[in-house]
């Protein structure tokens, strides 16, 4: 980060919305407020803006139902004027501090009641689904494309699948020209969600965009298109790009535009959400309101389980329990959901995972577990690496072991590598060394060697991580 450039876009920022809050915004409730700093983050996707009014409580509670208001119109200005790509998200926080003077202690107690000194687990348990708000600029330009393909990551998972299946339904009723592109040899689970069978394989995808040249990309569960497999070089051709993840990003590569959100605890949280904003309609694009259907709800319940675990993992929340809760009344079947998405195996993935397990290497005292899914194995098998969805959790559940490192061979001498950690840890860190990502918890990355080399270099580097105080 350039602390110069994000000291400079702070003031340009401060300068821009005082002007308009001055001469263009004509909401009479904003007349008397005033900005007093802004304060961009480190990606410069999100800018705090500090801002104080003449007044009582009412009067607060008045200005700042205006300043949300003007908040997207304000957002749109600041693009243009600035000439941003992407304005950052605009948080309006009140800033007391005028009021208060210099009494340092009653700053912060003020701090430590809007939560700043609380941790992160502290600030997720409070999480409310309405506090998860799709960006403005994201909204946007789904609403102006005309024609759109939404594409997961290879190998996708039901989280995957479950985002792109909900948000094509979606889209759809909202007159839009919409396909899901996946990929061949699904996992067998598939064929049961609702709109699966409209989804168009990558071996199709070539000659299908040079025939109906469709106009905007959307990413799920996935925030780059080098995560896409055998599309990388179709989807290269599209110009405008959108990404919703719930995946942190590492690597020198900037993500596609979009919304990148590691709060949640699943893509397909942030797509009902992303549902929720546009099923409120807009005239400006001629979009009408409508109803979430069940289709998208069942779809939205099997990636929430897939990436809880069915609520067993750490990145289960209490806005994860509140989804559910309102998935299951608008009618999701729940237990049909589970039992045809979640632990499902092809005889022949059967066949695999014995030859996985039979993999298990040991090392530290028996906990770092490292295990593999190589190509002859698919051979032998007649297998696929989507058979291998799930075999990680098996080796989380071996009593004694805290790291678990799964090397599935791509080709010869590249290992997609999928980390765990039980408890407290990060391989994140350690996913990042080698250009990946993730979560603290769960992430992966590639690593190119003979599969001896790169399974003892994993042992060390995780022996390495054992001991160490976890970052908070």
């Amino acid at each position: 980060m350039d602390p110069y450039r994000s000291n400079k876009l702070n003031q340009s920022i401060l300068e821009v919305l005082s002007r308009l809050l001055q001469v263009s915004v004509k909401d009479p409730r904003v007349g008397f407020v005033t900005i007093n700093a802004v304060q961009v983050n480190r990606d410069h996707s999100v800018a705090q803006v500090y801002w104080s009014v003449l007044g009582d409580d009412a009067d607060r509670k008045e200005s700042f139902a205006g300043l949300k208001k003007a908040r997207g119109y304000m957002m749109s200005k600041l693009t243009r004027t600035l000439g941003l790509r992407c304005a950052p998200d605009l948080r309006f926080v009140y800033d007391d501090t005028v009021a208060k003077g210099l009494d340092l202690d009653n700053v912060l107690d003020e701090l430590a009641n809007q939560g700043e000194f609380k941790s992160e687990e502290e600030k997720k348990r409070e999480l409310e689904l309405e506090d998860v708000v799709p960006p403005f600029e994201l909204i946007k330009g789904i609403r102006e494309a005309k024609s759109i393909w939404i594409v997961p990551h290879h190998n996708p998972d039901p989280d995957a699948m479950g985002s792109a299946l909900a948000l094509c339904e979606c889209l759809e009723n909202m007159g839009r020209d919409v396909r899901v592109v996946s990929y061949v040899d699904p996992p067998v689970g598939f064929s049961d969600m609702p709109g699966f069978d409209a989804v168009v394989t990558d071996d199709e995808a070539e000659e299908l965009f040079l025939e109906e040249q469709p106009e905007t990309l959307i990413l799920v569960d996935c925030h780059d298109i080098s995560r896409c497999g055998p599309l990388e070089k179709t989807l290269d051709r599209f110009e405008t790009r959108w990404c919703i993840d719930h995946h942190l990003v590492s690597g020198r590569k900037a993500p596609e535009a979009g919304w990148i959100e590691a709060r949640s605890c699943s893509t397909c949280t942030l797509i009902h959400r992303v549902i929720e904003t546009l099923s409120e309609g807009d005239d400006e694009f001629g979009d009408h309101d409508f109803e979430m259907t069940l289709d998208m709800a069942t779809n939205i319940y099997a990636g929430l389980i897939s990436d809880t675990g069915s609520f067993r993992f750490s990145n289960t929340m209490p806005l994860t329990f509140e989804l559910a809760r309102r998935l299951s009344v608008m009618g999701v079947d729940t237990a049909w959901v589970s039992r045809k998405t979640m632990h499902r195996h092809r005889p022949e993935g059967v066949a695999l995972m014995q030859k996985v397990l039979a993999t298990f290497e040991y090392h530290n005292n028996g906990r770092i577990l490292i295990l593999r899914a190589t190509l002859a194995m698919l051979e032998e098998t007649g297998g696929n690496m989507v058979d291998t969805e799930g075999f990680v959790n098996i080796a989380t559940a071996v009593d004694g072991v805290k790291y678990i490192a799964f090397m599935k061979e791509k080709e010869a001498g590249t290992w997609r590598v999928s980390l765990r950690v039980r408890g407290e840890g990060d391989v994140q860190s350690l996913a990042a060394r080698y250009g990946g990502g993730g979560h603290k918890q769960a992430s992966g990355c590639t690593i190119s060697g003979q599969g001896d080399d790169v399974a003892a270099n994993l042992a060390d580097e995780l022996g390495a991580l054992i001991g160490r105080k976890p970052r908070r």
